[in-house]
């Protein structure tokens, strides 16, 4: 029993290990790439190290990126554990700020915590029905989850284009193609502590990423979903029900991601646009990666990105690099996680296999 634990430890601190190591290394080509374009380091770091974390508000605008990132990033984490890859963290947000949208118009309730408590169950509600299609999809009809959730990301922004450019548009928006801003009563509320004004958001991310915790790792339920991940095969032989299962994790990645939109929509942007997300489910996707699908993990890595996307926009203002080349380092992150677990991921499959192979070979007797 000891030798199983020590095991186990070890290998959960060689990914953390990885995950440190690839972003370390991601971190340092970024910078080389920058310094092979011509850049000025001198000018380009330090205002990338400003506009994260130089001051209050540079700090503030970390936490406003990162908390989109991490609810979606507690989806798709929840997904891989479960052996599902949830890509649509994007549609499910923009539907999700869609259906608040909606209801904040057609139910004008004046009571601040119901007006906020209602659009919040409401674009979680439509976050859960775009997941869980996925996730019914695949166990009812044997669709490729990663499919089904791309063109469903598709429906869904399209679905929100179409809303803001039609019956939602504010006509008296000067142009823009962005809907009314929701009434004061549905936004979520800022901490004021000392000089910093803390978006609520954070709070809620960080209450939802112990319960994830808590369903991962301490639960029954949470015990299922990882065998499943681990081998369907062992799943169903213990007489768990893989299609079951399979709808729930969707259904709770669509969740977290349909809240992402929700909390950007009521904390921070207040009204939906076609520049509502600059690709947060897609990011979230690496966000998730990064943090080897562990809730800690994952707000570590949120924080990491955000801080990413928030030094970005100073490091183009001032020393005039584009904050597109963020993206530059999310990809080379992404490339060498994919690269650094290539082997491990092949060995995996195989004792999938094999124990797949062993059961069916038990039945069969």
């Amino acid at each position: 029993m000891t030798t199983r634990r020590f095991t186990v430890a070890s290998l959960l601190a060689s990914e953390r290990v990885i995950s440190i190591a690839v972003v370390a290394l991601g971190v340092g080509l970024s910078i080389a790439f920058l310094a092979v374009s011509g850049v000025d380091l001198s000018e380009a770091l330090p205002a990338l190290a400003k506009g994260a974390a130089g001051d209050a508000r540079a700090f503030e605008e970390t936490l406003r990126q990162s908390i989109p990132l991490m609810f979606i990033g507690l989806g798709v984490a929840v997904g891989l554990r479960a052996g599902l890859f949830n890509i649509g963290g994007e549609g499910q947000l923009y539907v999700a700020a869609l259906a608040a949208i909606v209801i904040s118009q057609a139910v004008p309730i004046g009571i601040p915590f119901f007006a906020v408590m209602m659009i919040l169950v409401v674009g979680v509600a439509a976050g859960v029905v775009w997941g869980g299609s996925a996730g019914w999809m695949k166990s009812r009809l044997g669709m490729n989850e990663v499919i089904t959730t791309i063109l469903l990301n598709e429906i869904g922004i399209l679905l929100a284009g179409w809303a803001i450019h039609g019956p939602l548009r504010d006509r008296a928006g000067g142009g823009y193609p962005w809907s009314k801003a929701i009434g004061v009563q549905f936004r979520l509320p800022v901490l004021e502590i000392g000089p910093l004004s803390i978006p609520f958001g954070i709070v809620l991310a960080g209450v939802f990423a112990v319960g994830v915790y808590v369903l991962l790792e301490r639960s029954r339920f949470g015990l299922q979903l990882r065998t499943l991940g681990d081998n369907p095969d062992v799943a169903e032989y213990s007489g768990m029900s893989v299609r079951r299962l399979t709808v729930l994790a969707m259904v709770i990645a669509g969740g977290l991601s349909g809240l992402a939109g929700v909390v950007e929509l009521a904390g921070t942007q207040h009204r939906l646009s076609d520049f509502f997300s600059p690709g947060y489910g897609f990011t979230a996707i690496a966000v998730a990666l990064v943090g080897n699908a562990r809730s800690g993990g994952v707000v570590a890595a949120a924080l990491l990105f955000g801080g990413l996307r928030a030094g970005a926009s100073s490091m183009e203002r001032i020393a005039q690099v584009p904050a597109a080349t963020s993206l530059i380092a999310q990809a080379i992150i992404i490339l060498l996680l994919v690269i650094a677990r290539s082997e491990r991921l092949a060995l995996w499959m195989r004792q999938r296999r094999s124990v797949g192979e062993l059961l069916a070979g038990g039945g069969e007797e």
